[in-house]
């Protein structure tokens, strides 16, 4: 009877102690809403081509073809 309780507690927590790429998933999150937030404040900041918004796309539009892969 105590094994059976045993086997089935450890069942249980089976999910609970394999944390394999959690680490990495919880980055991945924080990206995607920094991102969202970046996309979101961007029209705050005006529009034509003098505004911030322009020269925060290009800038990263730069970075982005800086990169290659």
């Amino acid at each position: 009877m105590m094994n059976t309780i045993m086997m089935f507690g450890s069942k249980l927590l089976r999910p609970v102690r394999n944390e394999k790429g959690a680490q990495a998933i919880e980055y991945v999150g924080l990206v995607a809403l920094v991102v969202i937030l970046i996309l979101a404040l961007i029209p705050l900041f005006g529009e034509g081509n003098d505004s911030i918004a322009k020269m925060l796309v290009d800038k990263i539009k730069d970075f982005i073809n800086k990169i290659s892969i």
